[in-house]
């Protein structure tokens, strides 16, 4: 191989490695865990709302979503937006922090269905099925605190099967069944 060779070689090396560095420091890249792709985010770095939003958006038949606490107006908007699409969202809330500060009046007087858990002890589940493929969870709440402040994570998990083990979950307490009752 020739100086010339070496050189254009060189040169094509330093583009894949640029390119490569720019998409991994501008956005996480799904990493695959068996039949899984699962990408972590971590607040307030990663702006986990945002990922949140980005995930509500891409929504085409249905979000489920099991939270303890549901502040984030943000969120509330992009989950209300989806049901105005055509999207069939449903909601659980713990009864607990539901105030005026709460998305719950937004989300019931958008027309979506929402439930309070009806456990005796705190439903302290944030998890969102979408799509029967797609769970968000985590210990990320839908806040602003937890967004901007609290050290919170988000995990975006691609997998059927996963998702359907958290819809099965979603559906026994949308039944009002809570701990494996």
């Amino acid at each position: 191989m020739g100086v010339k060779e070496c050189f254009l070689l060189s040169i094509f090396a330093l583009l894949i490695g640029l390119t490569l560095g720019l998409y991994y420091s501008s956005e996480k890249a799904l990493q695959r865990e068996g039949n899984a792709y699962v990408t972590p985010y971590f607040c307030p770095e990663d702006s986990c709302s945002t990922k949140v939003i980005q995930w509500v958006k891409k929504a085409n038949k249905s979000i489920d979503l099991a939270i303890y606490s549901f502040t984030h107006d943000d969120i509330g908007e992009a989950i209300v937006e989806a049901h105005r699409m055509g999207v069939k969202v449903r909601v659980i809330m713990e009864e607990r922090n539901v105030d005026k500060y709460s998305e719950y009046k937004r989300l019931v007087e958008a027309g979506i269905e929402v439930r309070l858990d009806e456990n005796s002890a705190l439903m302290h589940n944030k998890f969102m099925v979408i799509d029967d493929k797609v769970v968000l969870t985590g210990s990320f709440n839908y806040t602003n605190s937890a967004d901007k402040r609290n050290d919170e994570n988000l995990v975006v998990i691609i997998s059927k099967q996963i998702a359907g083990e958290y819809e099965s979950e979603f559906q026994e307490m949308w039944n009002g069944v809570y701990g494996g009752g």
